[in-house]
């Protein structure tokens, strides 16, 4: 006998995963059917024994449909109620693992922004400047995030701000080129 007789193929065994996970989806499709069909066999097992002691008026006859009738119906209910109650569950664990999903991805999104390598120095990062948007009503220091990372940032001077009309930025506050030491 040769070392490949000896040895199982891994075929069958890849086969048999995709059996059982079809066997799984088929019974995942099925059971809340299931679930309705024990829910209707218990309500027709409650009528047959309310019907049968509905006939007789000796309890000692009652107790017979109660018990086999009555009893059946219960337990059917309450298989009924475990088969829905598991799908509903089944259908709930789906859509939290499609929010984790969701929350992984944007995560993800969000460290890579984090990781992302750092932006290019604006033309206006040079000390003792402040900068401004072509379109913008402010002037701002380079290091403001509300211009930092912008590609149209350019250096602007006092000249510059009085011509457009341009006012200090209210989140970093900036100097006006007038009022700062000339750095020669």
């Amino acid at each position: 006998m040769t070392a490949e007789q000896r040895l199982p193929s891994a075929a069958p065994m890849r086969a048999a995963g995709e059996r059982k996970q079809m066997l799984t989806w088929a019974w995942t499709a099925v059971r809340p059917y299931v679930g309705w069909v024990l829910a209707a066999a218990g309500a027709i097992a409650l009528f047959v024994g309310w019907f049968g002691v509905s006939g007789q008026s000796l309890t000692a006859k009652q107790i017979p449909y109660l018990v086999s009738a009555g009893l059946t119906g219960v337990a059917l209910f309450i298989m009924a109620g475990v088969f829905l109650a598991t799908d509903d569950i089944r259908r709930q664990f789906e859509r939290i693992g499609e929010l984790e999903r969701k929350v992984d991805d944007l995560y993800s999104l969000f460290v890579a922004d984090l990781n992302a390598p750092a932006r290019v120095q604006t033309p206006g990062a040079v000390a003792g400047t402040v900068v401004a948007l072509p379109a913008g009503s402010s002037y701002h220091r380079p290091t403001c995030s509300l211009v930092t990372g912008k590609a149209d940032v350019t250096a602007v001077s006092s000249r510059d701000i009085d011509k457009r009309g341009l006012r200090a930025c209210r989140v970093c506050d900036p100097e006006p080129p007038s009022t700062r030491p000339q750095s020669r």
